[in-house]
């Protein structure tokens, strides 16, 4: 996971300083109005906060979050150009302005600022996150960065749609450092991943030939595509193969790469595709974990910057690496 965004510790809530809540009005749904209107949620306040919020202020007027309750789901709007530095997030430990708080975030590979809703939501608590279930906050809580394909468009274990799009949502804790305190909060942002024909890039490295596929299928489809060119899912048996891989990989994508390890044939123990044994690993601390109960299949570039190997549900729709036999 990425070590500058998702670090665990206990998490904060997030109530609305009476002064917001002025400027917008009581909690909406998640589908509440950019403008800041709003419909009452039994379960969980809604509030949207977007350029049009921020316009509402008087010129030295700042837009305050106090973290201090729970059931508060915030949807910032990126739709727009959004001033951060007009934002604060308050702890009871301090306040600090929201692009400097996120300024490590917003520059990761994993930005929420891409998100294709153009929209990415903070909370307290990821049983907030209405769409997991309890197996997914669990998995969450300790992964504290996890993928989800879910919703009327794109449920868990659903082929992609018929334009080969799917939405992916990106669950994970963000660390701030408020006055010295670290404090933790659950975050997502949706982005749109897509099959169509395979991009493969061919390289070779150590006498065997490598394609690195830009379209983003589940580990059995990437299978199927490797084994259709002529080869298969990548089987890594040295630092220094895994040091090129990743070298050529970071120059596509910085997100996350299937490779041919799998424990399907028994539950923690991994082998590669076709059974080989494995002889060389570089699982992260703490992976693989099979967080949710349903972790089989194997990915790279989980934990970017850092290298390190980590299991994930199948039917994620991942990039994936292919090598020759």
């Amino acid at each position: 996971m990425l070590e500058r965004l998702a670090r665990f510790s206990r998490t904060m809530a997030l109530p609305l300083t009476a002064a917001l809540l002025t400027a917008l009005g009581a909690a909406g749904c998640v589908g509440a109005d950019q403008d800041g209107s709003e419909v009452a949620d039994d379960a969980v306040k809604n509030v949207d906060i977007s350029a049009t919020t921020l316009a509402k202020l008087g010129p030295s007027e700042r837009l305050s979050v106090d973290l201090g309750a729970r059931g508060v789901m915030y949807h910032f709007s990126v739709a727009e150009q959004l001033d951060f530095a007009r934002i604060d997030l308050a702890f009871p430990a301090g306040k600090a302005s929201m692009d400097a708080a996120f300024e490590a975030v917003f520059s990761s590979p994993y930005s929420p600022l891409d998100a294709a809703s153009k929209q990415f939501v903070i909370t307290a608590d990821p049983a907030d996150f209405a769409e997991l279930t309890a197996d997914d906050v669990q998995a969450l809580r300790t992964e504290r960065m996890i993928s989800r394909e879910h919703g009327a468009a794109a449920p868990k274990g659903q082929q992609q749609s018929v334009d080969n799009c799917v939405e992916q949502t990106i669950y994970f804790y963000v660390d701030l450092t408020i006055d010295g305190t670290v404090v933790s909060v659950p975050c997502a942002h949706t982005i749109l991943v897509c099959d169509g024909t395979p991009v493969c890039t061919k390289q070779s490295f150590g006498g065997h030939d490598y394609l690195f596929c830009d379209n983003a299928q589940s580990w059995d489809d990437a299978s199927v595509s490797c084994e259709g060119q002529g080869s298969t899912l990548l089987q890594l048996n040295d630092a220094t193969e895994e040091n090129w891989v990743y070298h050529v990989i970071n120059g596509i994508s910085t997100q996350k790469w299937w490779m041919g390890l799998n424990d399907r044939a028994s539950e923690g123990t991994f082998s590669w595709h076709g059974g080989s044994p494995v002889t060389y690993s570089n699982f992260y601390a703490g992976e693989p974990n099979n967080a949710g109960g349903n972790e089989d299949c194997g990915q790279l570039n989980r934990f970017y910057p850092a290298s390190g190997w980590n299991d994930e549900p199948c039917s994620l729709h991942l990039r994936y690496v292919c090598e020759s036999n």
